[in-house]
């Protein structure tokens, strides 16, 4: 469970900006995990987000990350990136840095077992519009991992078979916006991630990106 253990909004007049900023704790089992997002809103639109999430000091999390539910008729993906394929921080070497382009259905994976998927790791910056072109560009300061699916992971791991994803696929865009991930390893198979791929307990990590 999150809840919010503070919010901020206040006009910086010099800088003619709205900053916003709001913090949580999960609760992960017995440990919590604190995290922090500002959002600084610029008279044209522009907002420049920034978000900071620790770890407990016994706690290993598979993921940090924003997520937002979005329009459907944002269906069309384009990003600067790693790609065509999907990918991972330890599974990564075969997908190039590139531009892309491809659609919220098809970053879609085909697995038997539903499981999380769609990732691309260090994206530059992607764009996600209707068929008329209108929609949002999100840059990183630096680059970002990110997935832009139908399906919330909650929602793949409580369907047991891939072919039932059509099933439960929600008409708006979920979009996530990873801080870390941890590496996939080869646990179906053979040991866990590299400890270098792991997400550290009693660690602090940000990152920032500008929509």
């Amino acid at each position: 469970t999150t809840t919010l253990s503070e919010f901020v909004c206040h006009l910086d007049e010099a800088a003619n900006t709205v900053v916003v900023k709001s913090a949580f704790t999960t609760q992960v089992g017995e440990a919590s995990l604190p995290h922090t997002i500002s959002y600084t809103i610029y008279p044209g639109g522009t907002i420049d987000v920034d978000a900071s999430f620790t770890t407990g000091e016994k706690v290993t999390v598979p993921r940090l990350s924003l997520q937002s539910l979005l329009s459907p008729s944002l269906e069309n993906v384009t990003y600067y990136g790693r790609g065509p394929i999907e990918n991972y921080p330890d599974r990564k070497n075969a997908a190039f840095v590139g531009l892309y382009s491809t659609t919220v259905s098809d970053m879609r994976e085909y697995y038997v077992r539903a499981q999380s998927m769609g990732s691309r790791t260090d994206t530059r910056w992607l764009t996600l519009t209707d068929n008329l072109g209108s929609g949002i560009k999100i840059t990183a300061d630096g680059t970002l991992q990110f997935s832009a699916l139908h399906y919330t992971d909650a929602d793949l791991w409580d369907v047991r078979y891939g072919h039932l994803l059509p099933t439960i696929e929600r008409r708006e865009m979920v979009l996530n916006i990873d801080c870390q991930y941890r590496g996939i390893g080869n646990a179906s198979c053979g040991p866990g991630p590299r400890k270098k791929y792991e997400i550290a307990p009693d660690s602090t990590h940000t990152m920032r990106f500008r929509i």
